[in-house]
């Protein structure tokens, strides 16, 4: 058994500015004429273009009217037009053949037409989880550039807070230990004089080391000069500064000297009687 066949009319691009069609419109119900002749064209399809006389009507133009429900004058006017311009021809038995169906017919068969179908829901099934990623893979993109344009946002306003100017180096923050801020400079050169020479003073030894240094001065300035000569002198410890022991010695020193000048003159001299 043969499989099924469809069948369809193909008309070109150019199908109403070919000549006969032109003509056709040019007669009186011309339009009406070429909408009959299309209507004809789709009926012989599927005979090969005859449009056969069942003679059931005593013409064949009676019976087209009456199955494509067209008045039985515009009938006859459309088959005598197709006749004279040669795009139809009466056969022996009076039926009518269209000339140019040949050409203007599409077909395959049925399973052809299951793979057509397949493919194209295939395509399109295709087509559709693509657009699918797409539109994930650019929800995604967007809330990372959301994450970053917030980013962006925080750190502008971090700068803003603190500008800093262009060619201008950073300056690492020094931790606060004393209100005076060139005795506090001073002790943090200590820390890291201390982190240099593999000793380095952390945590509670720093509270240590910040003790020793106010049990020795009151004053920040004698505190920095004992920094200073610790560092000088290569130490690790904290010690009072050399010139206020010498003068304490000199000035101890002074005294005995007038103690023993005094006891001599009250003696009467070194040589006394």
């Amino acid at each position: 058994m043969a499989g099924k066949r469809y069948y369809w009319l193909k008309l070109q691009v150019g199908f109403f500015q070919e000549l006969i069609i032109k003509q056709l419109r040019t007669l009186p119900e011309g339009d009406s004429i070429v909408l009959l002749y299309l209507k004809l064209l789709l009926k012989a399809i599927n005979t090969e273009g005859i449009l056969y006389y069942q003679h059931i009507l005593p013409t064949l133009d009676e019976e087209i009217a009456l199955d494509t429900g067209e008045k039985p004058a515009l009938v006859k006017l459309t088959i005598s037009a197709l006749c004279k311009y040669h795009a139809a021809v009466f056969l022996d038995d009076q039926s009518l053949q269209l000339l140019y169906l040949g050409d203007m017919v599409g077909s395959e068969s049925a399973s052809a037409s299951r793979v057509r179908n397949h493919r194209a829901n295939q395509k399109l099934l295709k087509e559709k989880e693509q657009a699918t990623l797409q539109c994930n893979a650019t929800v995604t993109e967007g809330n990372t550039t959301e994450i970053s344009g917030n980013a962006e946002i925080e750190n502008s306003e971090k700068e803003e807070k603190n500008p800093k100017k262009e060619g201008e180096p950073e300056i690492e923050e020094i931790p606060s230990y004393f209100a005076d801020t060139v005795l506090n400079s001073m002790f943090f050169s200590y820390l890291e004089y201390r982190k240099e020479n593999g000793k380095e003073v952390k945590g509670k030894a720093i509270g240590y080391c910040i003790d020793k240094l106010e049990s020795l001065s009151n004053s920040p300035v004698e505190q920095v000069a004992i920094i200073k000569q610790t560092i000088q002198n290569g130490w690790t410890d904290f010690f009072p500064v050399k010139e206020k022991k010498e003068k304490e010695k000199k000035s101890g020193s002074n005294v005995s000297s007038w103690l023993e000048r005094e006891k001599i003159q009250s003696t009467g001299g070194v040589f006394g009687d």
